[in-house]
This record gives structure tokens, C-alpha cells and sequence, in this order.
């Protein structure tokens, strides 16, 4: 955690870490020693939304920004929920390509525009489409017949 804030402390570009954290403790270090300068849990390695909002609000108190990383799958719909809600969320946001293959899906369809993406208000995810399943990690569409 030292090397990674002489790497931030020596840099102008601003550095984002802790993707790969699991350590609230390690996260409180990062922000009140500014070993970083974007703090970015992972949503869905680190505490889903609840963990996740926690190490945020520790950044917001401290003035720092937050972005979450996303692992894949279907969690840029739970990043976009988390932005929503997020005072501070700093002013990047990962974007997993062709996410726009699932937009009939929600309402309103899921649509990156001017670099925003407005978020599901459906319930539970926001996926309105009956026929949208999950068969492991992947969403599908099947037949409800």
C-alpha cells in the first residue's frame, strides 16, 4: 500500500486503486493516507453495494472521489445504481461495451449517450423483459411458451 502512494504521490495523473481489495481496514488506510487518489472498491469482489457504499462514504468524509470497478456480467446495471446514489462518484465510470444488446430489457432501454447512461427504474435491477433470464453469470433471452 506504501509503494502504491509513492507511485500516486509522484504521478499528476490521478490514480485509482483497490479493485482487488477485501480489507475495509485496508481501505481506511488508503484514504486517510491518500494512497490513492480515485478509491474504487469492486462491486461485486468487495461487499456488493453495501460494502461498497461504505468505503464510499469513508472517501466522501475524507473529499476524495469513488468509482467502482465492475467484473463483468451484469454489473454495469449495479454500477449504474451505484452512481445514483453515490455523492461523490468522481467524474469516470467504467463502460462494459454492447451493453445496449440488453436496453429493451429496461425501462427506460438501457442507452449510453454523451457519456451517460441513464439508470434502470424497474424494479429489483430494473429488467422489465419477462422473458430475460440468467443461466450462470450470462443474461439470456428465452421463450416464456
Amino acid at each position: 500500500m506504501e509503494d502504491t502512494k509513492r507511485v500516486a504521490d509522484a504521478l499528476t495523473i490521478p490514480v485509482a486503486g483497490g479493485e482487488q481489495e477485501y480489507s475495509q481496514r485496508r481501505f481506511r488506510w488508503a484514504i486517510a493516507n491518500r494512497g490513492l487518489d480515485i478509491v474504487q472498491p469492486d462491486l461485486q469482489y468487495y461487499g456488493g453495494l453495501i460494502g461498497s457504499t461504505r468505503v464510499a462514504r469513508m472517501a466522501a468524509v475524507a473529499g476524495m472521489p469513488t468509482t467502482v470497478h465492475i467484473s463483468g456480467g451484469f454489473g454495469f446495471v449495479y454500477m449504474a445504481r451505484f452512481a445514483s446514489f453515490t455523492p461523490d462518484i468522481g467524474p469516470y465510470q467504467e463502460y462494459k461495451r454492447a451493453i445496449e444488446r440488453y436496453g429493451d430489457w429496461f425501462d427506460p432501454p438501457l442507452k449510453a449517450k454523451g457519456g451517460s447512461l441513464i439508470v434502470p427504474q424497474g424494479p429489483g435491477v430494473g429488467i422489465v423483459d419477462p422473458g430475460a433470464v440468467f443461466q450462470g453469470t450470462t443474461l439470456v433471452k428465452q421463450s416464456l411458451k
